[in-house]
C-alpha cells in the first residue's frame, strides 16, 4: 500500500466504526477487512489510528477554533498535521492525485484548513486543562486529589502508548533472564522490568502468544504494575485465599506460584465468561490449587465467613489508570457511572472484611487515577471496622519482593503511576485483621 492508501484505509476505519464499538474492536474489524494489508502496511494504520484517538479531545478544539467540521476525515487531517508534523504542501499530496486508491482530494475548506493550522501545535496553551490532557473534565477535580502536584505529568501520561509486559511462571521457569535471552535470540527485543523480579517488557508491541514458551506456559502477558500487585497480596504455600472479582485468573496465577500450589486460592466473579477465559490460562500454567466459583451479582458471604488468610479485591472501577491501553474509554466514564462504581466498591470491601480470618489480610485494588475509587473507600470502610488498621506496604515490598525501591506510599496507600513508574495506574492497600 502507498502511504496515501494508507491513509485512506485510516479514514474509512475510523468512518465505519459502529457507534458502541470500543476503538480496538473497530480497528481489528477494519483489518479483517483489509486481509491484503501487510505488515507495515497494518502497522502505519493503526499508528494513525490511535494517534487520532489519542489526541481526540485536542484535535476537536483545532477544528472548531478554525470553523471547521468534525469527521473523521478532518481529523485524521488535523492529526497528520499537529501529530504527525507534517507540512502542508506534503500533506496535500497524500490526497488525490494519481493514486486511484488515495483519499479524495482535498476540498476548499480543507485546504484552508491545513493553512490554518500552520504553526498550530497540538497542546495549545489556551485550550481547557481537561482538554489538553485527553482527560473526562468532571473527572478531573478526582484525579487532582488523588495525584496532587503530579497530576498534569501523570494524565499527560496516560496520553502516550503503554508498553507490552510480560511474566515469567516461577513453577515452570526460575530466571526470568533465560526467556529474556530466548526472544532476544529470535530479535524480540526486550528488558528486565525495573520494579517486578518476574516482569520482562517487550521494545515494541509484538504478538506472543503464538510462541512455544507461551503455549508451555513459561509465561504471560501481564502489566508490571498488576504483577505488582500480585505479589504484594504475600500469598503462601498452605494458606486459604479469595480472590474477589477473579476475572481471568492473572492474579490468582501469581498467587498460586507463590504458595507453590499448597493451600487454596477461591477464585469468585460474577461473570462466568471471563472465569472460562481462565481456566485454559491455569492449565497451561500447571496449576492445581485455584478453585473458579461463578456467583451471582448480590452474592452473600455466609459460607466464607472468617475462612480466609488473604481476601483479595480487584473491584471493578473506571479504568482510568489503563486508559493509555483502552483510549476510547475514557469519554465512556461518567459521575453517574462512576457512583455506581463506588457502590459496588463499598460493598465488596464490606464482604472482605466478613470473609477475612483474623490476623489476615484484604488487599485492595484498583486500576484507577481517581481519589474516590482509592484512598475513599479505605477511608470509608476503617472508619467502619476497628478491627482492622493500614500494613506497612514498604515492609511487604521489602519482604515479597527483596528490594527497597517501594514508591512512595502516604498514609499506607501505594500508587503505581505511567509517568513516574513506567506501568498502568494502580491502587493498592493492605489491611490488616486484628487478632482477637
Amino acid at each position: 500500500m502507498t502511504p496515501a492508501a494508507r491513509i485512506a484505509a485510516a479514514i474509512e476505519i475510523l468512518s465505519d466504526a459502529p457507534e458502541g464499538v470500543s476503538a480496538g474492536s473497530a480497528l481489528r474489524r477494519g483489518m479483517q477487512q483489509r486481509r491484503y494489508a501487510g505488515s507495515g502496511d497494518r502497522q502505519a494504520i493503526s499508528t494513525l489510528f490511535w494517534a487520532v484517538h489519542r489526541a481526540a479531545a485536542r484535535l476537536v478544539w483545532h477544528l472548531e477554533q478554525k470553523g471547521h467540521e468534525v469527521s473523521p476525515r478532518a481529523l485524521v487531517i488535523a492529526a497528520l498535521r499537529l501529530v504527525d508534523d507534517l507540512d502542508a504542501a506534503t500533506l496535500t499530496s497524500f490526497f488525490g492525485g494519481d493514486d486511484r486508491h488515495a483519499p479524495p482530494p482535498l476540498s476548499t475548506a480543507e485546504q484552508d484548513l491545513v493553512v490554518a493550522l500552520d504553526g498550530a501545535v497540538l497542546d495549545d496553551a489556551a485550550m481547557p486543562e481537561a482538554t489538553r490532557l485527553e482527560w473526562p473534565e468532571g473527572l478531573l477535580a478526582d484525579a487532582r486529589d488523588a495525584l496532587g502536584d503530579a497530576m498534569e505529568g501523570e494524565l499527560a501520561a496516560m496520553r502516550g502508548e503503554a508498553g507490552t509486559d510480560i511474566r515469567i511462571n516461577p513453577l515452570k521457569l526460575d530466571d526470568r533472564r533465560r526467556l529474556r535471552d530466548r526472544l532476544a535470540g529470535r530479535g524480540l527485543k526486550c528488558h528486565l522490568t525495573r520494579m517486578s523480579p518476574l516482569g520482562i517488557r517487550m521494545e515494541r508491541r509484538v504478538r506472543v502468544e503464538d510462541s512455544r514458551e507461551f503455549q508451555d506456559g513459561l509465561f504471560e502477558i501481564q502489566d508490571e504494575a498488576s504483577q505488582i500487585a500480585a505479589l504484594l497480596c504475600d500469598a503462601q504455600p498452605g494458606m486459604q485465599v479469595a480472590d474477589i472479582c477473579a476475572g481471568a485468573a492473572g492474579k490468582s496465577l501469581v498467587m498460586a506460584a507463590a504458595m507453590q500450589n499448597r493451600g487454596r486460592i477461591v477464585a469468585l466473579d460474577s461473570d462466568p465468561v471471563r472465569l472460562e477465559r481462565g481456566a485454559a490460562r491455569i492449565r497451561r500454567a500447571g496449576i492445581h490449587n485455584i478453585e473458579r466459583v461463578a456467583v451471582p451479582a448480590d452474592w452473600g458471604t455466609k459460607r466464607y465467613r472468617a475462612k480466609f488468610d488473604r481476601v483479595v479485591i480487584d473491584a471493578p472501577c473506571s479504568g482510568s489508570g489503563t486508559w493509555r491501553r483502552a483510549v476510547d474509554a475514557r469519554w465512556r466514564c461518567d459521575v453517574a457511572g462512576l457512583a455506581e462504581l463506588h457502590a459496588v466498591q463499598a460493598a465488596l470491601l464490606d464482604r472482605g472484611r466478613a470473609m477475612v480470618a483474623p490476623g489476615g489480610r484484604i488487599i485492595y485494588i484498583t486500576c484507577s487515577l481517581l481519589r474516590s475509587e482509592g484512598e475513599a473507600q479505605i477511608e470509608r470502610i476503617l472508619a467502619a471496622a476497628p478491627e482492622l488498621e493500614i500494613a506497612d506496604i514498604a515492609a511487604i515490598w521489602q519482604d515479597v519482593i527483596g528490594a527497597d525501591n517501594c514508591p512512595s506510599a502516604p498514609g499506607g496507600m501505594l500508587r503505581l503511576l505511567p509517568g513516574r513508574d513506567g506501568t498502568d495506574g494502580f491502587f493498592l492497600t493492605v489491611l490488616q485483621a486484628k487478632r482477637r
